[in-house]
């Protein structure tokens, strides 16, 4: 339907939520990853990443990247 593999889509939905928490200053990247079902936050740093063009610790320093959507 989407083009992308199911684990694709859920990886995508929990960056933009985490996205969300980050504007809001929800709280560490740590506490972020873990709320949003990632087990591993340097995993969830290098996700974010690849997705958004920066790491979740310079987009809540209010840098914003190119990448992703």
């Amino acid at each position: 339907l989407t083009g992308n593999a199911p684990g694709d889509l859920i990886r995508q939905l929990r960056l933009h939520r985490a996205v969300q928490l980050l504007d809001q200053h929800f709280g560490s990247v740590s506490e972020v990853a873990y709320e949003t079902g990632f087990n591993n936050p340097a995993y969830f740093s290098e996700c974010f990443r690849k997705q958004f063009g920066v790491t979740p610790s310079r987009y809540a320093r209010g840098e914003r990247g190119n990448g992703g959507s």
